[in-house]
């Protein structure tokens, strides 16, 4: 993580200036929402977001209310950014993996080796990042979509969970669209779609498929 050094120091101070001022200090909320509950463990459980932030919010709470082991693939550097901080501690349980292109394929071949042998969360984070560090690569789309599917079967036969973090933005003639490089998101009939928002009382969760919605108040996420 040493490897991330100063060039994170600015981003990182807007991001908690950012967190102070959303912070509301009189919620005095008490709400026990364990996140592994909403997740799914036969579907990818896609969490799309328009403010990076939200996404650290969200991931940041799922990583403290779960035991199992999670195997934290960050591309977009983000979470680790706030583990070099200090503004949060990498859990016990987080195995944080933060490929470069040359290192891409053998942390995933770890990944999968280690959830062969025990039930764990895979963290890809984030689809956007995925894309970048294989732009020089041909038919990107299907390299992409080839790795999550990888990591989603070998989920199914441990009884895994699978997170995909998507920076998106929604085009009535185009559908789902990630930002900001304008590719079209790629769904899939096994996926569960969590959308998050930013709410005066903390981030909203809405789930289109049962018409859900949830609260994660803002006392209760580890970045406030």
């Amino acid at each position: 993580m040493e490897s991330l050094g100063n060039n994170l120091n600015s981003l990182l101070y807007y991001n908690l200036v950012v967190f102070v001022l959303f912070k509301n200090p009189s919620d005095e909320s008490q709400s026990k929402l364990n996140l592994q509950t909403i997740l799914e463990q036969n579907l990818i459980n896609s969490i799309f977001y328009s403010d990076p932030f939200l996404k650290a919010g969200f991931i940041s709470k799922l990583v403290q209310d779960t035991k199992l082991q999670v195997l934290y693939l960050d591309l977009d550097l983000l979470y680790s950014g706030y583990a070099v901080s200090g503004i949060t501690q990498v859990e016990k349980n987080v195995t944080l993996f933060q490929p470069t292109i040359e290192t891409l394929y053998p942390m995933i071949k770890e990944i999968l080796v280690k959830t062969s042998l025990s039930q764990t969360i895979i963290i890809v984070d984030s689809l956007n990042g995925l894309f970048n560090i294989l732009n020089r690569k041909k038919n990107i789309g299907k390299t992409v979509m080839s790795i999550i599917m990888l990591f989603a079967s070998m989920v199914k036969m441990t009884k895994s969970y699978l997170v995909v973090a998507s920076m998106v933005r929604y085009k009535k003639e185009e559908g789902w669209i990630l930002s900001p490089t304008g590719k079209r998101l790629v769904e899939t009939k096994n996926s569960k779609k969590i959308l998050l928002e930013p709410e005066k009382e903390g981030i909203v969760l809405s789930m289109p498929s049962d018409s859900c919605k949830l609260v994660i108040p803002l006392n209760l996420i580890p970045l406030v």
